[in-house]
């Protein structure tokens, strides 16, 4: 099988063979990939399990990677170096709390790369206790942003903002000659309503193609058979409009639609279906839909439910790679945690369950202060229109006991946003020959040599705002 044909992921949703589980899941990976290619050997293998288990060894070798790098007495040290009055049955108790990200390791338990920023993030008794307050006063600025925003936004109704911002990737290591060509994408914003007016100001790397606004995944492409100019950078400008709803007016309104018009079911089948492997309605989620709605609600009363659930009862997590999840939003919601993308997907999945059409939007969050890969949601409500909900914002505002926030991210989003993709699990322009960095999505662009596709522990990408200002 071609690098390229693994991107099409759909084959996830096959289960794979409960001894290379049982390798994997104690971590033993060497064990793991011989039992795989053993299996792809033989020749009564069927071709959709062989599909499966060649993507399974690509996911093997993503965890490999530096998802996973601090084992229990690194990860005991980093507490202590990073929290005041340290106890090590502290690293236990946040495992059994659930909040924090492992795995084993050749039965050996190993911790996310970001497992601190993540206790930093989601616990309010380790974020008062972390002895590096820098990072802390930047969120403290972030925070008071995004109050000001809501108020701001109730007030006019809208919000508008220029912003220039600069990306670029290029590999770590020395490539040669022979490994070309080479082919990078980085994203650019796309044309979602909201978004106005963009322009592309100066580029560095060979362009061989400018993706329409309209593109689903929008990217500038850059191709080079030298591999002294591996270097690629765009800087682009646009605008961007925020226009507020009250969404809780409308939950009080009983003769609001319970259910979609024929013509609306037909108009917006596509975000209404499921997606192999992420979108998918399976019969643990029918029941947990059935757990938090009921048929005698309106359409916005279930879609606020389903809101309140993601963003009350899942709690943030910084995760591993997309790709190696089998179906995410099933399990952000048996684990109950989940970062933005994949809060996002469980809000989409439940809605198109209940009849209310939802979509993925991704890109970047960008403010003065801060700059991010992110990830949102918007459902589609009769005689309303397209409206966002932010899961990860809203479940930030609800542990911080900011009930304003809370309730403004179910309808609204805000001006700091560089939306570039608008679905998860598709094909660029400038189709990839390799293995993608993130088969599901696009944030941090993506690199191949003419051998493999390069994993973001491979790429330095960088990013920076060069001019915010409001209109």
């Amino acid at each position: 099988m071609e690098s390229f044909e693994l991107n099409e992921i759909s084959y996830l949703s096959t289960p794979i063979p409960e001894d290379i589980q049982r390798a994997k899941d104690y971590g033993d990976t060497a064990l793991a990939k011989k039992l795989i290619e053993h299996k792809l050997a033989k020749k009564e293998t069927s071709q959709t399990l062989k599909r499966r288990l060649e993507g399974e060894l690509a996911i093997l070798s993503v965890l490999e990677a530096d998802q996973f790098p601090f084992d229990e007495q690194e990860a005991l040290r980093l507490m202590a170096d990073a929290f005041e009055d340290f106890d090590t049955q502290e690293l236990e108790d946040i495992v059994v709390s659930a909040d924090v990200e492992w795995t084993y390791k050749n039965g050996q338990k190993y911790y996310h790369r970001r497992f601190i920023e993540n206790l930093v993030k989601t616990r309010r008794d380790y974020y008062e206790r972390y002895r590096y307050e820098e990072g802390n006063t930047i969120d403290n600025e972030r925070q008071t942003e995004l109050d000001d925003n809501v108020d701001l936004m109730k007030q006019a109704q809208k919000r508008t903002a220029r912003i220039r911002f600069k990306q670029s990737i290029a590999p770590k290591e020395t490539l040669s000659k022979v490994e070309g060509p080479f082919l990078a994408h980085l994203p650019l914003p796309r044309s979602n309503g909201n978004i106005h007016h963009t322009k592309i100001i100066e580029t560095k790397g060979n362009v061989v193609h400018i993706d329409d606004e309209t593109a689903i995944q929008r990217t500038i492409a850059f191709q080079t058979d030298d591999p002294e100019q591996l270097f690629f950078e765009v800087v682009h400008e646009y605008e961007i409009e925020a226009v507020y709803h009250d969404l809780f007016a409308l939950m009080e309104d009983k003769s609001f639609p319970k259910k979609l018009s024929e013509h609306e079911k037909l108009q917006y089948q596509d975000a209404l279906q499921e997606k192999s492997p992420h979108i998918m309605f399976t019969d643990f989620l029918k029941t947990l839909l059935a757990e938090i709605t009921t048929e005698d609600m309106t359409l916005v009363e279930k879609a606020f439910k389903i809101y309140e659930f993601v963003t009350t009862q899942v709690n943030y997590s910084f995760m591993r790679e997309y790709y190696t999840i089998p179906n995410i939003s099933e399990f952000c919601a048996m684990n109950q945690k989940g970062d933005c993308g994949v809060q996002a997907i469980l809000f989409i999945t439940l809605s198109r369950m209940a009849g209310i059409p939802a979509k993925w939007e991704s890109g970047i969050y960008i403010s003065e202060y801060t700059q991010g890969c992110h990830d949102w949601a918007k459902f589609y409500l009769p005689t309303v229109g397209w409206v966002y909900a932010d899961a990860s914002f809203g479940g930030s505002a609800y542990r911080g006991n900011n009930e304003s926030r809370w309730k403004y991210y179910f309808g609204n989003l805000d001006i700091f946003r560089m939306p570039a993709n608008d679905d998860i699990q598709t094909d660029f322009t400038i189709s990839k020959k390799q293995l993608r960095g993130d088969p599901i999505d696009n944030q941090r662009g993506e690199f191949e040599s003419s051998q493999r596709g390069f994993r973001y522990n491979e790429l330095d990408w960088e990013m920076s705002l060069v001019d915010f200002t409001l209109l």
